[in-house]
């Protein structure tokens, strides 16, 4: 519940480019906005983002352009319907639990919800994505490494590059924006204790950086392969979806141990910071999660 709540968060299959949960299918995250109608005008254009987005990477021929779209809009339809008032629902809970103490094993259960909601979008928009994956051309696949050539200097720049001073500042300004929009401003003694959780983290840039690399390389084989031989459908599609499933698994597949090391942190940091809340910044958050799940609620019947 404080995490940044993605209200339509596809993971892509066309850019596994790093990111500790998120790098799988529609490759588009519309993070937390500022205000209801921000939020509603977001979700209305989501398909038309994420299919612009996906382009940057894929460079689409006109054939594959009308698939795309078609299949966006068909997946956005459906989560209009079918899992914005889940979501909603997710948030319902999250007020219940923000008005007491939290463990991390409620703000894990919490976590692991949303991620089967993921999951099934992942599910509802494969066929579409294998359809154009087995599709993409030498020169698109060329022109996504060039893509991903970019974002990942872009990345060194930000995380490999500085000093671990600075890495560490850049963590604690991103942890207390997040928490900010949610309790409003943080006492000095909680700004300490976001301190002390970034300073004892598992997670590193090198190690992110190792994760990034091999996904990217994971997903550009297979989407090579599909170029040398014309796979089975099925077959296509499986493959493709047991790479996704591995990416954010903390039970299997490489990497899966940090994966599981950062899902515990995360629900212990959220869950501790959480509790040194005061009834103030607890009524904050509350009013903020209602008004998300309201406007999930509208946006599902409109």
């Amino acid at each position: 519940m404080l995490f940044k709540f993605p209200f339509y968060m596809p993971q892509t299959i066309l850019l596994a480019s790093g990111g500790n949960w998120r790098v799988l299918l529609l490759a588009f995250v519309l993070a937390l906005l500022q205000g209801c109608s921000a939020i509603k005008l977001g979700y209305n254009k989501a398909d038309d983002l994420a299919y612009w987005w996906l382009d940057g990477y894929a460079d689409f021929s006109q054939p594959q352009s009308e698939r795309m779209r078609a299949a966006l809009s068909d997946v956005h339809r459906w989560h209009r319907t079918q899992e914005l008032p889940l979501y909603a629902g997710l948030l319902l809970q999250g007020q219940t639990l923000a008005a007491d103490n939290i463990s991390a094993a409620q703000v894990c259960s919490l976590a692991d919800a949303a991620q089967s909601h993921l999951n099934a979008l992942t599910a509802k928009a494969m066929p579409a994505f294998t359809a154009v994956a087995v599709d993409l051309s030498g020169k698109q696949l060329l022109h996504m490494e060039r893509q991903w050539a970019k974002k990942n200097a872009t990345w060194q720049d930000d995380w490999l590059k500085p000093s671990g001073a600075e890495r560490e500042k850049k963590r604690l300004d991103n942890a207390l924006e997040r928490y900010e929009s949610f309790y409003g401003p943080l006492t000095p003694a909680q700004v300490q204790l976001l301190r002390q959780q970034v300073q004892q983290s598992v997670w590193t840039a090198p190690w992110a950086w190792r994760d990034r690399a091999y996904k990217q390389q994971l997903l550009l084989e297979l989407l090579r392969s599909f170029q040398i031989k014309s796979p089975n459908p099925a077959l296509a599609q499986e493959a493709l979806q047991s790479i996704v499933q591995s990416w954010t698994s903390t039970t299997e597949g490489y990497g899966f141990e940090m994966r599981q090391r950062l899902k515990q942190e995360a629900c212990a940091n959220v869950a501790q910071l959480h509790n040194t809340s005061s009834a103030a910044q607890r009524l904050k958050a509350i009013q903020r999660l209602r008004a998300y799940a309201i406007d999930f609620q509208d946006l599902s019947t409109h």
